[in-house]
């Protein structure tokens, strides 16, 4: 369909039939005693898509006859379009349609003709609706005051519920619990009261018979005279508690009567409260079977009323239902003749397009049987019956069918169901799609990454049992390079595995770093780089053993190029280049050594003599502590000799 916005914009193609092609036209059907009519002329049409259809139809031409047609088709003054009243198109072009379509043997003019007959079956349709409206209207007020009558009955009937609800829930109960309780306060009270005085009583009869016994038993006077006394002050502690007792006891008395007073006179104000309301209760019921009355006259109209609002309803729903229908055939009349004019402007380039496309196929058929080989093989199955590649009983005309007769059952579900919910329906299965999918792609992603895992951690396995024993054998060479008659291996400490490790807290300061920078010299070699940086790694050992570094670099690393830093005279002696830096007023300056300065600093001996120096001190230093542990560890166990 056209949008009716599509037909105030200008177009070139939108313009009236030439004059002199309609005179041609004329006198080309005169010749077979034939009328040519323009076929525009022949349709009724809405003013506001004129242009659309004066774009589409005003270059037609509609005679009797085929000879005729062809005659004024090809006329060279006419070259328009032309058909006739059977259906066959022709056109100047050279392409024809033989009147036979894909819909049956109706042609298109044919197939408007009940387009009619249905504008005026609406007209009546909505003549029905107009009345069916007017009916509605005429019924409000009898709505109206059904609803008014239904709303009085649902207030009286909660008035109702509310007067039984105060009746049961009345306040005389409550009282009455209230003085019950009351009651047993005040009995509970005289009982403690009668058994406490009872406890004093014969606490009174002991001490008396005590005194006796004190008058009677001189000898055994001072004996009991504590217990006695013992005894006395805890029954007057006893009596003072009893007393405290049943002055409260007392004073909880004369409190609860005082309450069971304002509950009696409150007592008095509810029984009044509950004959009013049983007057009250009379008065309603004596009105109840009016109202009840009243509510069956009001339901009966009530039911009547529904009754003739239910048939005008359902009339309105058929009235409805075969409009829309109406309106439905006559948008798909509207769209088949869009389709057919769009399938014969389709057809004009349709024969060269084809013919054209048998070469390419063909050639795209060769390469693809060359790029696929399976062709071939499946070659025998294609329009099998009942095989794989079997399409030959699907048909256009059969899928337009199963989409006619799904489209039918969605307009007859769409009467009973809430477009609403069924918008939200389709908005949550979207998101339950969406996110069951984001979990599919999340445990796709997680066994991916547990897989990844697995393969990472077999490498790292493989690539550390295969670093463990090229380091191992390297660790060795160098380590016996730096310490000459001493070997070295990497061994796991006891319990673990090659992959675990251990601190070097047990080692000194030179051994430390002499197996450290054999071990990180071994580790580089497994993967070497072109270029090394030392500082000062030969800071903590001997001069002998810096040399043995320099002797070591030189050997194993030929391929690597090392900048160290250091202060001593036996790694310059292996240097190749040696550059000397200096600090005064304040800025620091590098010079590299070449020639006789170079063979100074790689010969030194007054370098070699200070470094041996140091080294004897260092030593004499190391052996001093040594021998001031073991006087030290001496003098303890003697001390701990005698103790023992």
């Amino acid at each position: 369909m056209v949008p009716v916005s599509e037909n105030s914009r200008p177009s070139n193609q939108a313009k009236p039939m030439c004059p002199i092609k309609f005179a041609a036209a004329e006198k080309q059907a005169a010749a077979f005693n034939e009328k040519v009519t323009k076929l525009i002329d022949l349709i009724e049409y809405p003013e506001c898509i004129s242009n659309t259809f004066l774009n589409c139809l005003g270059n037609i031409l509609v005679v009797e006859s085929l000879p005729c047609a062809r005659a004024i088709a090809y006329d060279k003054e006419v070259h328009l379009r032309v058909i006739t009243t059977r259906g066959e198109d022709v056109r100047h072009t050279g392409v024809m349609s033989a009147g036979k379509l894909e819909q049956g043997n109706k042609s298109t003019l044919l197939t408007f003709a009940p387009l009619v007959e249905m504008r005026e079956r609406e007209v009546e349709l909505w003549q029905q609706m107009d009345q069916l409206k007017v009916d509605l209207k005429r019924n409000e007020s009898l709505s109206r005051e059904y609803e008014r009558l239904n709303s009085e009955l649902t207030e009286k009937a909660r008035k109702l519920t509310q007067i039984k609800n105060n009746m049961k829930n009345s306040e005389i109960g409550v009282v009455q619990k209230d003085l019950d309780e009351a009651k047993k306060v005040i009995a509970d009270s005289e009982q403690e009261i009668a058994t406490k005085s009872k406890e004093l009583a014969e606490l009174q009869t002991r001490v008396r018979n005590l005194d006796l016994m004190k008058n009677n038993d001189k000898n055994s006077q001072d004996k009991r005279k504590k217990e006695l006394q013992r005894l006395l002050r805890e029954a007057d502690e006893r009596a003072k508690q009893n007393k405290d007792q049943a002055d409260a006891a007392k004073q909880n008395i004369l409190t609860l009567s005082a309450g069971v007073d304002d509950l009696e006179a409150s007592l008095k104000k509810d029984e009044e409260e509950v004959n009013n309301k049983k007057k009250a209760i009379e008065e309603f019921q004596a009105k109840l079977p009016s109202a009840e009355a009243e509510l069956q006259a009001a339901l009966a109209e009530e039911h009547q009323v529904q009754t003739k609002i239910d048939e005008q309803k359902s009339r309105l729903r058929q009235a409805s239902s075969r409009l829309a229908k109406l309106s439905k055939e006559a948008d798909a009349l509207r769209r088949e003749e869009g389709k057919t004019r769009q399938k014969k402007e389709e057809r004009e380039n349709e024969v060269t397009r084809l013919i054209e496309a048998e070469k390419a196929n063909e050639k795209h058929a060769k390469a693809m049987e060359k790029k696929n080989e399976w062709i071939k093989d499946e070659q025998v199955n294609f329009n099998k019956k009942g095989g794989n590649f079997d399409f030959e009983g699907y048909t256009t005309k059969k899928g337009s069918t199963e989409v006619n007769e799904l489209n039918e059952k969605i307009e007859k579900l769409e009467r009973c169901l809430c477009v609403k919910n069924v918008s939200n329906l389709d908005t949550c299965e979207a998101r339950v799609i969406d996110i069951k999918n984001k979990r599919e792609k999340l445990k796709e992603d997680f066994a991916m990454l547990k897989t990844t895992i697995a393969v990472l951690d077999t490498r790292k396995v493989a690539e550390l049992e295969k670093a463990y024993a090229s380091i191992d054998n390297d660790f060795g060479k160098i380590f016996n390079c730096l310490l000459p008659d001493a070997d070295a291996k990497l061994r796991p400490p006891e319990g673990k595995t090659f992959h675990e490790g251990s601190n070097l807290h047990e080692l000194s300061g030179g051994q430390r770093s002499l197996v450290a920078l054999s071990l990180i010299l071994a580790m580089l070699k497994f993967k070497p780089a072109p270029l090394y940086i030392l500082d000062e790694v030969d800071a903590a050992l001997d001069l002998s053993h810096t040399a043995n570094i320099g002797m070591m670099i030189r050997t194993h690393f030929r391929n690597s190029q090392f900048i160290i830093v250091s202060l001593k005279q036996g790694m310059f002696s292996n240097a190749d280049v040696i550059f000397q830096t200096n600090f005064a007023d304040g800025h620091s300056t590098c010079t590299r050594l070449v020639g006789d300065a170079l063979e100074r600093a790689k010969n030194d001996a007054r370098l070699a003599i200070e470094a041996v120096e140091f080294d004897k001190k260092q030593a004499e230093e190391e052996h001093q502590e040594k021998q001031q542990k073991k006087n030290k560890n001496k003098k303890n166990a003697a001390e701990a000799g005698p103790s023992n």
